[in-house]
């Protein structure tokens, strides 16, 4: 057999520190927040992406209008229960509404490659509760 020299030193590994956990994962933890089962997937990337301030924004932000959207939503179901099915159109009206809002906030997200974004007509009701609601993850 004959003998192999060994492999050239490699490049010396970059010295600017280690990245955040969701460093990399930026962009994908951004629309996750905002597409999976709302608010559940947004309470679970807050949680996830809490070493991130963009990443936990963006997520507060989604659970703060999904869990206003699930509330009306619960509301309306039960004004169309009191009034014995006469007001029955609203939570079909609003789970319209919310599908919108759940895909223009899908839409931003990927749009914004993981950086903070703002939604549009809400935001300044919004972000009132958003930072409390990163405040749960610590």
């Amino acid at each position: 057999m004959s003998q192999m020299p060994p492999p050239p030193p490699g490049q010396p590994a970059p010295m600017g520190g280690t990245p955040s956990a969701a460093g990399g994962n930026k962009n994908l933890y951004t629309i996750l927040a905002w597409a999976l089962f709302p608010p559940i997937g947004s309470l679970i990337f807050l949680f996830v992406g809490k070493d991130d301030a963009d990443v936990k924004y963006n997520a507060a932000n989604a659970t703060v209008i999904h869990g206003a959207a699930l509330l009306i939503y619960i509301i309306t179901w039960v004004l169309a229960t009191v009034t014995v099915g006469i007001l029955f159109f609203l939570p079909l009206l609003w789970y319209v509404v919310w599908f919108v809002i759940w895909v223009v906030g899908l839409i931003l997200a990927l749009q914004a490659g993981g950086r903070r974004f703002a939604f549009p007509g809400i935001q300044g009701m919004v972000s009132k509760y958003v930072p409390m609601v990163e405040g749960w993850a610590k």
